[in-house]
């Protein structure tokens, strides 16, 4: 099918012509340029998918099944995620190539809520997130997810995928972290292509000149509109360019917004939208209050009228899920009949599809400042716009926050020489500056870059023992741009573990509060809790470590409906969460007794296989023959460990409605509430540990040992473990150093022996002259490295966790 026709069914609109070129780049670019309001996304999802079914089978052959479009700011993303399920919807049923229902359209934001679609990584899916959330989980460590679960995205976004990074001005310390990325990618390897490509309207390639990647910029290639397509009057796109923004300075700041909002009603016009975008929450927040009509008062004393005004709303990052969703969806209905005033922050700046007839914007960095004017006329359907800039006192220190100094000055100095601010004027007028001014309006200082140590720390993730980890939020964003996040709920008395722990937050409830100085300061008041990996607990927290998530009690305050994160607020109205079981831990079995099937470890076995095959099916040639037998190895003897005393007491401590012959042990059990008698007991180390004594191949060993995302690097014991009454008896998550394995089959006619487990791969240096697990481990990681062997754990996690939950009662055995 042609391009051209596949973008009209999708969208109801005919390609622009770069948008065109894009879908038939040979080779597909490193860099996109295109101005504001052009239909970058668009141009991006669609040139991608189709690659994916309509070009030759070699395009399709490197063209990675995931594309991973990462966004500057959060209220952006479920706006683009309507925005693709829509152009899906319009293609369902396209020719022979169907299945655009198939594709997975998911929102990586936080919390267990993102799980189905890493459970399928032989499907095509489109993932969409901040750029906190997909690169703390491309750098092993998601933000807002339990740490075992860290390995899956981790492994799937590393490999097979296409990384967009849009808006790449915006990005700060983690536009370097891309960079450094893209470099590691290339240089440990991946299975299928992994490319990246960075967007933008403002776009500098010298921003990419990382420690690792400065080599690569050079030869980055750029796909951007031709001279023509600024100028050709037949084109739609032409309008958009030369709609007309007389520029003025305004008389208010934002400093006093009582003056300003009076400026700002006397510039709105009924029937038509006026945009205000300043520099903090804590401003927008004030003005917003001040743009509030004061009710009249009516013919009663106690009586209040309220008076017709323009309907007013406020939008920034820091509203929990559904409120954001309830402002986003007033701001994209149509404009009422006196009009609206939107007060925003700099969450407009990229792909909000408005278009505003005035706007006030305070003065911000010249790319920001681009970005900000694209929301006015944004489609050309105004003769003419107003946009007016409010000043910002740089002299008066700290002024400038969340900028430089020295950004606002130079926009200033521009600002003060334009008369219009149209997209094709701005063009022109950059054109004509001399370079060292332009470098100026596009400062750019690298801040943390990860470099190659960082990425091989980061692949381990056992929990350390004082609970800490490795803080990636320096490689995501700046120091005082950094983010918690927190949810409220309703508990008696002092400890939110009473009876049981606090169940684990939905996506809804969560919302993002800041760790600058007042957001600090502010929580830092309050008693927060943060879940216990090992303890299985929410324990008091002391600290505040960014990307983490915090629980607080309804009675802090801190959050109101209509102005969201507030610290003024005394009492926060709670969500009723939809999960009721605390957050995953060290402990947790959840997967083996969770779903009303009982099921014997043959049976169980061979479900897991079958969907292993699945897998390997739909990723065709992506693996090696090597790798699949070793997954196929690893999936047939990954629950070998479930035949040990303590994992069937804890299942037969429970009732089963069947009798098993002879050789046959259950894996899973109808009802939840086994319990082990050996705290924090992992039964895929004892599967590792068996398969290491029978000789089975490393690569399996591990795979099997990581299938969980609890055993991976290191093997030690816990400070919650029970202790053999022998001192000297090695002993580590629950296994014992002579523990026995008993005969056990394993389905597919394989039949495990009787086996006596050994602890001595947990020592370090060679054991009887075997290596050990931490050495194994380490060559396996050399040998593939971090990404690829991730990779393949993920593939048979996947699969575990799908036969888990969908379990099929009985079965050959």
């Amino acid at each position: 099918m042609e391009y051209r026709a596949f973008f009209q069914r999708a969208t109801g609109n005919a390609p622009y012509p770069y948008q065109e070129r894009l879908a038939a780049a040979n080779p597909w670019p490193d860099l996109l340029e295109a101005p504001t309001g052009a239909g970058k996304t668009e141009a991006i999802v669609l040139a991608w998918l189709w690659r994916r079914r309509y070009t030759s089978l070699e395009v399709r052959a490197v063209t990675p099944r995931r594309l991973a479009y990462t966004l500057p700011m959060r209220v952006l993303v479920e706006q683009t995620e309507k925005r693709v399920r829509g152009w899906l919807t319009n293609l369902t049923g396209l020719g022979d190539l169907s299945g655009f229902d198939q594709v997975g359209v998911e929102i990586l934001m936080g919390g267990e809520t993102d799980n189905d679609w890493d459970l399928y990584p032989e499907r095509e899916a489109v993932l969409i997130g901040t750029q906190d959330m997909l690169l703390s989980r491309a750098l092993n460590r998601g933000y807002a997810l339990g740490r075992a679960r860290w390995p899956l995205p981790y492994g799937l976004l590393n490999n097979d995928c296409l990384w967009v990074f849009d808006e790449i001005q915006l990005m700060g310390s983690g536009l370097a972290t891309t960079a450094q990325l893209a470099a590691f990618r290339e240089k440990f390897r991946t299975w299928g292509n992994c490319p990246s490509l960075w967007v933008s309207a403002t776009l500098r390639p010298d921003w990419l000149a990382t420690v690792d990647f400065r080599d690569k910029v050079e030869g980055l290639t750029r796909h951007e509109l031709m001279k023509s397509e600024w100028h050709d009057s037949t084109s739609t796109l032409t309008k958009r360019l030369k709609a007309k923004k007389v520029l003025n300075k305004a008389k208010a700041t934002a400093d006093k917004p009582n003056e300003l909002a009076e400026e700002i009603l006397t510039v709105h016009k009924n029937g038509e939208l006026t945009l205000v975008v300043v520099n903090t929450v804590k401003k927008a927040i004030e003005l917003y209050n001040a743009l509030k009509p004061a009710p009249k008062r009516g013919k009663k004393a106690t009586e209040k009228v309220a008076l017709p005004a323009p309907d007013l709303l406020l939008l920034h990052s820091r509203f929990r899920a559904l409120d954001r969703q309830a402002k986003m969806t007033q701001l994209l209905s149509p404009v009422p009949e006196l009009g609206r005033i939107v007060v925003s922050t700099q969450v407009v700046e990229a792909g909000v599809d408005i278009s505003a007839r005035a706007m006030f914007t305070e003065l911000s960095p010249w790319a920001s400042f681009v970005q900000r004017v694209g929301r006015c006329n944004r489609k050309g359907e105004f003769k003419s716009a107003d946009v007016f800039w409010l000043d910002v006192d740089t002299k008066k220190r700290g002024n400038a926050a969340p900028y430089e100094d020295e950004e606002l000055d130079a926009a200033r100095a521009e600002l003060k020489k334009l008369e219009d601010a149209g997209p094709r004027t701005l063009r022109d007028y950059l054109d004509d500056l001399s370079e060292p001014k332009r470098k100026k309006l596009y400062p750019y200082t690298l801040g943390s870059v990860v470099r190659k140590k960082d990425i091989v720390e980061l692949f381990d993730t056992t929990a350390d023992l004082t609970g800490a980890d490795v803080d990636v939020s320096r490689f995501i964003r700046e120091a005082d741009d950094h983010d918690v996040q927190v949810f409220w709920r309703m508990w008696e008395g002092k400890d939110p573990n009473v009876l049981k722990p606090q169940p684990e937050p939905d996506r809804d409830e969560l919302c993002t509060a800041p760790l600058n100085k007042e957001g600090r300061e502010w929580l830092n008041k309050h008693k927060k809790y943060r879940w216990d990996f090992l303890e299985k607990r929410w324990q008091l927290a002391d600290t505040l470590t960014p990307g983490q998530m915090y629980l607080l009690h309804v009675s802090s305050g801190g959050y109101s409906n209509e102005l969201g994160w507030d610290i003024t607020s005394k009492e926060v109205l709670p969500l009723q969460p939809q999960a009721n079981k605390p957050p995953d831990s060290n402990n947790d079995e959840r997967q083996s007794t969770r779903r009303k099937v009982e099921q014997t470890i043959a049976e169980h076995t061979n479900q897991v296989v079958e969907e292993l095959e699945k897998i390997l099916s739909g990723l065709s040639t992506t693996l090696t023959v090597d790798e699949q037998t070793a997954l196929r190895h690893a999936a047939r003897w990954h629950d070998w460990g479930k035949a040990h005393s303590n994992f069937q007491k804890m299942l037969t401590d429970l009732k089963f409605e069947r009798t098993l012959p002879a050789g046959h042990l259950w894996a899973k059990s109808k009802t939840e509430g086994g319990k082990s008698e050996r705290p924090g007991f992992r039964h895929e180390l004892a599967s590792a540990l068996a398969m290491l004594k029978l000789g089975h191949p490393d690569l399996a060993c591990y795979i099997v040992a990581a299938h969980h995302g609890k055993v991976r690097l290191s093997i030690r014991s816990l400070p919650t473990e029970k202790h053999p009454e022998i001192p000297t008896l090695r002993f580590a998550r629950g296994v014992w150093e002579g523990d026995p394995l008993p005969v056990v089959n394993l389905g597919g006619k394989v039949v495990a022996p009787e086996v006596i487990l050994s602890l001595a791969p947990m020592e370090l240096g060679l054991i009887d002259g075997q290596p050990s697990w931490a050495e194994r481990v380490l060559n396996l990681r050399e040998q593939f490295g971090p990404f690829r062997l991730v990779y393949l754990e993920a593939l048979l996690r996947a699969a575990d966790m799908r036969a888990s939950a969908n379990p099929r009662p009985g079965g050959d055995e």
